[in-house]
Formats: structure tokens, C-alpha cells, sequence
């Protein structure tokens, strides 16, 4: 008898928490990131022009409050943008905005931005 090939289909990978972390970074204006495979210490940076360069990034993904510092740099078009795609999330994983995670968060500001990669 005939049978049908089955075709595999491939798992969505998302952006792991580090890329998320840099990413993020990137946009809130940190410059000269560097992050090290398999090193421990997390991505170091340099904050502002001038500033001194080694400091780690904040931990977008896993802290709220650096959450809270990132959302900052969202004006205009691009909050809205921002408080629509929370949204969107919150509905996913069925919980109230106000109780998304950082991670949620982190997620909802690189899609507004258009940083996202599935």
C-alpha cells in the first residue's frame, strides 16, 4: 500500500535571551558589545560615547526594571506600536499586561522596533 511521506517540519527558533539582551542594548544606544561564546560573564559594552567601555548590559530579558529603562527610549508611533504587540503577547499566553514578564516585554520591544527574528 501507498503511504505518504511525512514532512518534517521545522521547530521556530526565536531569539535566544543573549541575542535578545544585545539587541536591545543596541537600540537603548550601547556601542562596542561584545559577547563571548561559552564565557560565563555576561555581554560587556560600552553605555554612552565617552563613557568607559567593559561594563555589562543590562539583563533586558530577566529584569523588569531594565525593562522599564528600555521602554523609555520608545516615543510617538513607536509606544503605541510597542503597547500593541504587549499586547498581542499577553493574549498568547493569556495573562494580563500588567503581568507580562521581562521576557514578554523584551519580545513586544524588539517586534515594535522590528528587531524580532524568528
Amino acid at each position: 500500500p501507498e503511504t505518504k511521506a511525512s514532512v518534517a517540519v521545522k521547530p521556530k527558533r526565536n531569539m535566544n535571551k543573549e541575542q535578545q539582551r544585545i539587541a536591545i542594548a543596541e537600540l537603548c544606544g550601547w556601542t562596542e558589545i561584545i559577547s563571548t561564546p561559552f564565557d560565563p560573564q555576561p555581554p560587556k559594552g560600552r553605555e554612552c560615547a565617552g563613557a568607559n567601555w567593559g561594563k555589562p548590559i543590562p539583563d533586558y530579558p530577566n529584569d523588569l526594571n531594565a525593562m522599564h529603562d528600555a521602554e523609555k527610549v520608545l516615543t510617538g508611533g513607536l509606544r503605541s506600536k510597542y503597547d500593541a504587540e504587549l499586547g498581542i503577547i499577553a493574549a498568547r499566553d493569556r495573562c494580563f499586561i500588567w503581568e507580562t514578564t521581562a521576557s514578554q516585554r523584551a519580545e513586544a520591544f524588539l517586534r515594535a522596533m522590528g528587531k524580532w527574528q524568528e
